[in-house]
């Protein structure tokens, strides 16, 4: 029971708080030029996860978000870049193999 009682206060503390990011992106260059994608993401505690996209089956990753969601991190998808403005997370990702570059919108869902 004591077990339980804390997953579940724990489960509503501010360290578990979470926002879900999703949107649209653009084929930019590359395989597929001009195609529009989806991605959807969830961020918890500095840690980013992806739901859909090219990444979805790896690990979450940390971000330094003591400036907003920013940074980049090299993934088996290849390599992702966060610049957060205000409300909108942009998200770029590189490939080399098949070559291309996708740029991404992303807004936090209510």
């Amino acid at each position: 029971m004591l077990t339980t009682v804390s997953l579940l206060w724990g489960l509503g503390s501010p360290a578990f708080a979470q926002q879900i990011w999703s949107g649209t992106g653009r084929i930019i260059s590359g395989a597929g030029e001009g195609g529009t994608v989806e991605l959807k993401l969830v961020v918890a505690d500095n840690r980013v996860q992806f739901i859909s996209g090219p990444s979805k089956n790896e690990p979450p990753f940390q971000l330094n978000n003591s400036t907003g969601l920013n940074g980049t991190v090299k993934m088996n998808a290849g390599t992702w870049q966060f610049v957060q403005t205000g409300n909108e997370l942009g998200v770029s990702l590189s490939q080399n193999n098949p070559y291309r570059i996708i740029r991404y919108r992303l807004f936090p869902k209510p």
